[in-house]
Parts: C-alpha cells; structure tokens; sequence
C-alpha cells in the first residue's frame, strides 16, 4: 500500500471519530426544519447564537447555510449540499413536499447524514491535501462521481448510513443512485459504471 493510501486509509479512520460532529450538525437543522416551513438560515447562529461550529477535530470553522423550499411537485424531499471551502460554508438546500412534514423526518435525518458527513469528507481532503478537490469544467455524469476525491467522499458518506441503518454498503450506495436520479441525471448505464467505480476504490484503497 502506497503512502497515499496510508494516509487516505488513516483519514477515513480519523473521521470514523467524527459521528459526534456530524450528529450535532444534523440535530440543529432538523430542528430548524421543524419549526420553519421555507427560508434561509445560519446555523449554528440561528439556533444558539453562535457564529460558526469550531470542532477539535475538523481542521476548520464553517457555518451551514440553510435554504429551505416548499415543492409540492415532488414526492418527499430532495437535498443537496456544496462546501464552499473560500467562504468556510456548506451550503445546504432542502426541497419538501409539505403534504406530509413530520413523516419526513426520519428518512431526512438519514440523507442529512450522508451528505454533511459527505461534506465534512471534502473539509479533510482539502486541509489535509490527501486530494485535489477542485471540479474541472466539463465534469457532470459519470465524469464528476468517479474523480478521486467524489469516490472517497461518496464512500464515507454512504459508510456512515450503512452504519446507522445497519445495511449493507453495496444496498447503501445501490439504493442512493436508484432514488436520486434528479440530482445525479445518470441513464442506468452510467450509474451502473459509476457503482462499480465505488466498489473498486473501496476495494483499492482498503476503505
């Protein structure tokens, strides 16, 4: 194993240490969207005040920017999340049907989860430069879920739901591209190309 690998291997194990962080930061916005029906917000600042989460063991302040939306158009709710690592934010959009809110909780607590552990990934690649993060123009599809750093991140995000819900990792990752095809707009050839990517880098990397 390459020292890459290693130190690759060694991050993912030091953000196994990270559930407490990730926990908070999904606790606070199920509880914004608990009491608000659409909106922007900043957390953690519109829940207790303060200005950003600074956690002993992510390498970096950051603060969530919330935008909530109403979209009866949909069947139960789509999110999507981006780290904005120049301003030090993950922004972070929910879209819901409002039909039926509170039975949504439990399954947005589930893909909230992934994707700010997802996030939390990208924050220790870049302070750690175990990848290149940054997204070439051009990369969409297939292109932009088998670079290095998206498979990694992929891995860990869907680890941490394969955990919760005591499922195996290839159901984990089979189901996430059979019900979110909005946002990864892959026909069934490229997401089945793009699963086996998945399963080859966790295989390749020990992860």
């Amino acid at each position: 194993m390459s020292f890459l690998d290693l130190k690759i291997k060694s991050l993912l194990n030091e953000n196994n240490n990270k559930r407490e962080e990730i926990r908070k930061i999904v606790r606070d916005v199920i509880s914004v969207f608990k009491k608000n029906d659409e909106g922007n917000f900043y957390l953690p600042e519109d829940v207790n005040g303060e200005e950003f989460y600074d956690f002993d063991k992510i390498k970096a302040i950051l603060t969530i920017e919330l935008t909530i939306i109403i979209d009866d158009e949909i069947d139960k709710f789509e999110v999507n999340a981006d780290w904005i690592s120049d301003d030090d934010v993950i922004e972070l959009t929910i879209n819901y049907n409002s039909e039926n809110k509170n039975k949504l909780l439990y399954d947005l607590s589930g893909e909230l989860n992934e994707i700010i552990a997802h996030e939390i990934r990208h924050i220790d690649q870049e302070t750690t430069g175990s990848y290149n993060t940054k997204v070439r123009k051009g990369q969409e599809g297939k292109k932009y879920y088998t670079q290095p750093h998206e498979l990694d991140a992929q891995i860990f995000g869907f680890k941490r739901i394969s955990k919760l819900t005591k499922t195996p990792f290839d159901v984990v990752v089979k189901r996430w591209f059979n019900t979110h095809s909005n946002l990864h707009q892959m026909n069934d050839t490229d997401v089945k190309y793009v699963i086996g990517k998945i399963m080859e880098f966790k295989k390749e990397k020990g992860l």
